[in-house]
């Protein structure tokens, strides 16, 4: 990993008790990202995290009821939104195709 330059920045704490930092201008521009963005949080399992810009798409399925309430149900025993189970699983998809391409 390149670390291109450090910046220390201060956590604060809302009246209603979230935590939040702010990112300067600077930084903002050098990363090509808006206030706004969407971004996501990875915990390295090191004591840092990395920060990384998202951007979502809209993909329509069609589900029946009986498998939409099973994929549902699905996502709750392992504890996440259907959301967050269809993301996982469009982008396991979609690493698995470029995997297949770049394999021939």
């Amino acid at each position: 990993m390149r670390i291109m330059s450090r910046k220390l920045l201060e956590v604060r704490e809302h009246p209603d008790g979230d935590l939040y930092f702010e990112l300067d201008e600077e930084i903002l521009n050098h990363l090509n990202w808006q206030e706004g963005d969407s971004v996501e949080f990875t915990d390295n399992k090191d004591g840092s995290f990395s920060i990384k810009k998202i951007t979502y798409s809209t993909i329509e399925l069609d589900i029946d009821k009986d498998d939409l309430l099973r994929y549902m149900t699905y996502a709750h025993e392992r504890d996440m939104t259907f959301n967050e189970l269809a993301q996982e699983a469009v982008k396991e998809m979609l690493d698995r195709a470029d995997l297949e391409s770049e394999c021939g």
